[in-house]
């Protein structure tokens, strides 16, 4: 029987240390399965404390739960939290559980032994491997391991006992709330002042954002609210505040506050209800373009949210918004929370997180000198091994993409068949790209692909090609997709990014048959695709959450046995041609206008462009030239692309997409049936020299 009196002494003893300092710890237990949950539903037993949150698979841990999503977790706080490692080490979830830990808690984390980390069988490892491609050996715990062993923090093993305790503060854990405030007299400052003078709180977690927003709006009684984010859970904060502040009694499932009033981002723009303040909170995870929708229909908003990416957002998000706002509102303010509030400074638990999962991994850009730039590629196991070079390569993604996730580290380094790539100047990285080595499936798996009767995980562009093609034997072979590329921000429009494709085609060459990528399309990200010589075969139907972008697979043939991306490509334009019609008639103009740069020359007929000619000579209205035009422009689609910008958006939104009149005169601002006619008329006189010109020999 074990004795579990010296473990209570020593939780006795370690917990009021901890409040005092108003500190969290990591409170590791490592051995076997069974006896780890021995020991938490012992200390389960021992804290008695309502609120204790058990993350578990298992049904041997007390009242335990394993939510599917991360925002489940997220806006709760509890005392004392447990995590399961043996039900898998996920690190989203491992992260958002952290940030939910109290002053004077523990985050208490089950593990096998940390030396048998290294050949664990993880539940979780599959998870961020491709089909047919898994193997057991997983570099980010060996990583995880080895940080473990090199940090003090408590420690109770099966085989070793109490390991050295951490030293714990003995001053008094003072709280800071000189950013706070600051932060709610601007939150004030721009509800009351003048309008179209956006402020955007950057902070990150633990830092009081939601709170400020919270104490903010309960001082704003005579105005109507709006608070706006993707999850209501992550609201709890806000309205526990605002209710404090007001005396009110507050449910976790209310939505509605005296004067402040939840609203989900698509209800939000849909309706477009009135309200004198806007608060946006968690704002990274919702796209720019609906950002920029929210400005243009609110003169007085506040924009909020987390700099550290557990809510699956990252520093790209911060600095590509507030680059906007600064070039189209003079007037806009920013504030950044530094300082915590819901734990002291110097948190051991929060160092401790940032450090395992490298969420303080933050690129510093540099100058290029005269030195030779290297292209090599990197191991799991290297990085896994160099935490400088390691946090280089996770600090530049993070940077350079508008979403990041936790998880992306592990899939780093744990995702089978991934190659990466970097360039480097002396030793520092500028630019990396990850590429998923896809394919290689059997025949019989192969055939059950295309037939729609299996999706294996990962394989994404192989399983498209051969879907698109209804060749099964596509799958049998290997192909290169670009899972991210990230060039360092000063060093943008230099080629390095093309350079690095190019070095990376070269290596791919004798082992795969396609090399591609897919990427939330915009124009200036198609044309950097199209210039490198990749062919666009796909746009996907949906809009992407994060992005409210259409998702593109660009693609070419490595090998010259195969014209499989040609063959695709003739079929994608084929096809657009008419979903331009329909589906894709709210398209960007700009990324339709880019399609077309890439699309195939035809000869149209002599009677069809004598038709035209005549037409042209007699006062036509626009629906009766429509379809002519359509049929013209379609065989000659690169005559659009010298035009004024005035007649390629006339020609897009009412010749390709088929805009009414009525819809063309609201949308594109033109005040009246007759200056659409004249304009529209204008515009075909400017098209018609282009197509001309196109066709001269």
């Amino acid at each position: 029987m074990h004795d579990y009196k010296p473990f209570n002494s020593l939780i006795s003893n370690i917990l009021p240390q901890i409040a005092y300092a108003k500190h969290r710890q990591l409170l590791l237990i490592t051995g076997e399965q069974n006896w780890c949950y021995q020991q938490a539903n012992e200390l389960l037993k021992q804290l008695c404390h309502p609120l204790v949150k058990v993350l578990s698979t298992s049904g041997e841990l007390t009242d335990s739960s394993w939510p599917e999503h991360t925002h489940q977790i997220l806006g709760q706080e509890f005392q004392h939290v447990i995590y399961d490692g043996f039900s898998g080490l996920v690190p989203d979830k491992f992260a958002a559980l952290s940030g939910t830990v109290q002053a004077g808690g523990l985050f208490i984390v089950l593990l096998p032994e940390l030396d048998d980390l290294h050949y664990w069988c993880d539940p979780a490892l599959t998870a961020f491997q491709s089909f047919a491609q898994q193997q057991q050996q997983s570099y980010f715990n060996q990583r995880f391991a080895r940080l473990l062993q090199s940090n003090l923090y408590l420690h109770l093993s099966q085989q070793s006992g109490w390991q050295t305790l951490p030293e714990t503060s003995q001053l008094t854990g003072k709280i800071n709330l000189t950013e706070q405030q600051f932060c709610i007299e601007q939150i004030i400052r721009t509800a009351n002042g003048r309008a179209n003078r956006p402020l955007l709180i950057s902070a990150d977690r633990g830092r009081g954002k939601s709170a400020a927003l919270g104490l903010a709006a309960a001082t704003l009684n005579d105005k109507k609210i709006l608070i706006c984010a993707q999850q209501f859970n992550a609201l709890h904060s806000c309205f526990k505040h605002f209710a404090a502040a007001r005396g009110l009694s507050y449910q976790t499932r209310d939505k509605q506050l005296a004067n402040l009033h939840y609203i989900a981002p698509d209800q939000l723009l849909n309706e477009l209800p009135d309200c004198d303040v806007l608060l946006v909170d968690e704002a990274a995870a919702i796209p720019v373009p609906l950002l920029i929708k929210m400005l243009t229909h609110y003169p007085r908003i506040i924009f909020a949210s987390t700099m550290v990416g557990y809510e699956g957002n990252g520093r790209g998000y911060t600095l590509k918004f507030k680059r906007y706002l600064e070039q189209h509102y003079k007037n806009m303010h920013s504030v950044t929370l530094e300082q915590p509030i819901r734990f002291a400074a110097n948190d051991p638990l929060e160092q401790h997180i940032c450090n395992l999962l490298a969420l303080d991994a933050d690129y510093q850009d540099i100058t290029l000198d005269t030195s030779a730039l290297l292209y090599s590629e990197l191991t799991p196991q290297h990085l896994a091994e160099n935490e400088a070079l390691l946090r280089q390569v996770i600090g530049l993604l993070a940077l350079a993409h508008y979403q990041t996730s936790v998880n992306d580290l592990r899939h780093l380094l744990d995702a089978t068949e991934q190659r990466i790539f970097v360039c480097q100047q002396q030793g520092v990285i500028i630019a990396v790209c990850l590429i998923a080595i896809e394919g290689g499936l059997t025949a019989d798996l192969s055939q059950q692909v295309v037939s729609g009767q299996r999706r294996p995980q990962g394989h994404l562009m192989a399983q498209t090609l051969a879907q698109l093609s209804a060749n099964a034997d596509v799958l049998t072979r290997l192909c290169a997709r670009v899972v991210r590329i990230a060039v360092a921000p000063s060093q943008h429009s230099k080629c390095i990014g093309s350079q690095l494709i190019a070095h990376c085609e070269q290596q791919l060459a004798s082992s795969c048959d396609w090399f591609g990528a897919s990427f939330g399309a915009n124009a200036s990200l198609l044309k950097f695709w199209q210039m490198a010589g990749f062919s666009l075969v796909k746009l996907g139907f949906m809009q992407d959450k994060a992005t409210a972008e259409h998702a593109a697979l660009v693609a070419k043939s490595l090998t010259d046995r195969s014209s499989l991306i040609k063959n695709l490509k003739t079929d994608f334009q084929s096809d657009f041609a008419l979903q331009l019609l329909d589906h894709f008639n709210q398209l960007d103009q700009q990324l339709v206008e880019q399609v077309l740069r890439d699309c195939a020359q035809h000869n149209a007929d002599n009677i069809q462009d004598t038709r035209l000619a005549a037409l042209l000579t007699t006062d036509y209205q626009i629906f009766t030239i429509k379809p002519l035009l359509w049929r013209t422009l379609w065989c000659t689609p690169s005559s659009l692309s010298n035009c004024d910008e005035n007649t390629k958006c006339l020609f897009i939104r009412l010749i390709l997409q088929n805009w009414s009149s009525q819809k063309a005169q609201i949308v594109l601002q033109i005040r009246g049936k007759k200056s659409l006619d004249k304009l529209f008329k204008q515009a075909v006189t400017n098209w018609y020299e282009q197509y001309l010109l196109k066709k001269l020999p």
